[in-house]
């Protein structure tokens, strides 16, 4: 019993998390690569036949799987997500001019951020995922 719960518990949070990396998708102040992340954590805890759905879903599965076997991204999702980064917290640090001490800590955690994202491993876009996603995963 104990099991079963702690499994629609973990099916129950995977789901949350893909929904919100849907409204990270549509929505430029909200990440999407970290719920998916966490959805495919959660259902590597409840459900195989999800996990194995995410690593082979067209959009979500690739970066996934090189997230996962390189700890990295590729140039171009790097760059779009610097850029991301910058114009969230531009207008974040820009709507809190007035608060001295938030424009601080934002741009502590922009500096921080943008810092961690640039010294991640950059790997080419034709990476061993294609050949995980041919049946090794």
């Amino acid at each position: 019993m104990k099991l079963r719960l702690q499994r629609m518990l973990w099916l129950t949070a995977g789901w949350l998390c893909l929904l919100l990396a849907l409204v990270g998708a549509l929505l430029p102040v909200m990440p999407t690569t970290v719920f998916v992340l966490m959805a495919a954590a959660c259902f590597g805890r409840s459900s195989p036949a999800l996990l194995h759905w995410l690593h082979h879903h067209p959009h979500l599965g690739p970066p996934l799987l090189r997230w996962q076997r390189y700890r990295g991204m590729t140039a171009r999702t790097k760059a779009i997500a610097l850029g991301s980064i910058a114009l969230s917290f531009s207008y974040s640090i820009y709507a809190t001019l007035h608060y001295p001490w938030l424009t601080a800590l934002l741009l502590l955690v922009w500096s921080a951020l943008s810092l961690w994202m640039w010294r991640l491993p950059t790997i080419p876009a034709t990476s061993a995922c294609c050949a995980m996603l041919d049946g090794k995963s």
